[in-house]
């Protein structure tokens, strides 16, 4: 334990630059020859000097206020010790303290401290210590979970560097595809064709499938051709035109023609 006298030499002995010229300059004005060093004196002395009333208020609100916030428990610690000093009526009992340092915690940490209704300072902050270790645990494993659920639906990726993923390759050596959507709706043609080329990129007719003609011109759209056979390919028989089979059965001759005219009465 330091006497008066040791406190004042060990905070001149720390004084550097200007700070340290004014104390030689002053020292015998504040202690005259044969007077004891106090360690009050020089701390009011010095304040007068460098830290002025005004300075101490604008320290005293900063405590009043102080919160938590982003900082973690040790270092809300930290600052909460520092600026307590400019305000010591407020923190000059144990239970005091206590209290203040736990109403400036976060509200995750600080309802649990409450119940508790700790009135030791260094038991508190203990307590708030595991509290927030024990939260950020729980953080660090529940996102683990979900970014393991997340990873999993990302069709068998497997995550990469940088938050890319590698695709599987498939047996051909190839990247993989998802499977098409055979109920889909082509964007290019406005029907539904599965997995089938779309007429419009081959030139095939929307009807019946083949090429060499179009949609209005296709033999099953005429009066009574709705169950023609599939024409053939191009450079198939291109020039012979298609057999129409009478409805009435395969062996059944051609009707004859019956014409009528009309005489005066």
């Amino acid at each position: 334990m330091c006497t008066e006298a040791e406190k004042v030499i060990l905070a001149a002995y720390q004084l550097r630059g200007i700070v340290a010229t004014w104390w030689k300059t002053n020292k015998g004005m504040v202690f005259h020859e044969g007077v004891t060093l106090e360690w009050n004196a020089f701390l009011e002395v010095f304040n007068e000097k460098y830290f002025s009333d005004c300075a101490r208020e604008v320290k005293m609100v900063e405590f009043q206020r102080l919160r938590q916030g982003t900082m973690t428990v040790d270092q809300y610690e930290a600052k909460f010790a520092e600026l307590s000093q400019y305000a010591p009526e407020l923190v000059q009992r144990p239970s005091d303290r206590a209290r203040r340092f736990r109403d400036g915690l976060r509200p995750e940490v600080r309802s649990f401290l409450v119940p508790l209704d700790l009135k030791e300072y260094k038991n508190l902050y203990k307590r708030a210590q595991l509290i927030e270790k024990d939260q950020n645990e729980r953080a660090v494993a529940s996102g683990s979970r979900f970014n393991s659920n997340k990873e999993g639906n990302q069709f068998g990726k497997r995550p990469m560097s940088g938050g890319r993923y590698l695709v599987p390759l498939n047996r051909k050596g190839e990247i993989g595809k998802p499977s098409p959507n055979h109920h889909e709706v082509c964007r290019s043609c406005g029907r539904r064709h599965g997995s089938a080329p779309c007429s419009s990129s081959t030139g095939a007719c929307y009807e019946c499938g083949q090429q060499g003609h179009i949609f209005r011109n296709c033999p099953r759209n005429q009066m009574g051709q709705r169950q023609l056979p599939p024409l053939p390919p191009l450079g198939q028989n291109r020039g012979i035109a298609p057999q129409i089979m009478p409805q009435g059965g395969l062996n059944r001759p051609p009707a004859q023609g019956r014409a009528y005219a009309i005489t005066g009465g």
